[in-house]
């Protein structure tokens, strides 16, 4: 009763002094009330929102978890997958090393007997290779030099003519920001390698080694990228900077 008599009091001032009357003051109280309720009725609507998203998330979580045979099937797949990969890889490599051996066998049984006289030859690569990969022989196609016919530019071997002592070099150049891993081989063995590296500056590297070794006719002597570290980037030959080569010859 005395809130009641408080309030119509204040009706009364307000009336008075802004010349309002109480049905005025109903309806501008009504409008404020009407926005508050929108405001709050939007922010309701954002939190349901969000409450139907979490709820989805939870659904597909627990389908998961009551089927674990379907994920296990999925990584399955994967691993078979990988699996059939790796294989091919491995199946891969061991043909290209038959196929090395099959050359070689073929060189030596195909080279004249009889061969006499001086032995050299030098030759470089025609272009670059780009992230050459594991156990490939390089080819020095470009022959400058092939004084006794020794060297195949087609299989990038050497084959020696008769029994002797040959001094062999290589030469490498590796690109910008790479670096090159590459080995001489005696048959089937590596016999020295070697390693080019420019991968840290912004410039060219060049390497080169030289070895002595004796040989029986037939051997076969060739340079190839390593059978363990893989190179990256570009092994490198070009007329600009230089072309990367393999000569030797017969003391």
């Amino acid at each position: 009763m005395k809130y009641t008599l408080v309030f119509c009091v204040i009706l009364g001032i307000v009336e008075c002094v802004l010349g309002i009357t109480e049905d005025e003051i109903d309806r501008i109280l009504e409008t404020k009330m009407q926005k508050v309720i929108q405001k709050y009725d939007k922010k309701i609507a954002l939190l349901e929102e969000k409450i139907h998203a979490q709820d989805v998330k939870i659904q597909n979580l627990e389908k998961k978890c009551s089927n674990p045979t379907m994920d296990a099937a999925e990584h399955g797949e994967n691993a078979s997958v990988q699996q059939v990969s790796l294989n091919r890889a491995n199946d891969t490599g061991i043909h290209s090393k038959r196929q090395a051996s099959s050359s070689q066998e073929t060189l030596k049984r195909s080279f004249p007997t009889g061969t006499s006289g001086h032995v050299a030859f030098c030759a470089h690569m025609a272009a670059s290779e780009h992230s050459p990969s594991l156990h490939h022989i390089i080819l020095f196609d470009i022959v400058k030099t092939n004084i006794g016919s020794a060297y195949n530019k087609n299989s990038g071997m050497f084959t020696a003519p008769a029994d002797g002592v040959y001094t062999f070099t290589w030469t490498i150049f590796s690109g910008y920001y790479s670096y090159v891993y590459t080995q001489i081989v005696v048959n089937s063995n590596a016999f020295d390698s070697m390693i080019v590296n420019s991968e840290e500056v912004g410039d060219m590297h060049s390497g080169t080694k030289l070895i002595v070794v004796s040989l029986t006719r037939g051997d076969v002597v060739y340079v190839r990228t390593d059978d363990t570290y893989l190179s990256h980037g570009d092994l490198y030959s070009g007329r600009v900077n230089g072309y990367s080569s393999f000569c030797g010859w017969k003391l």
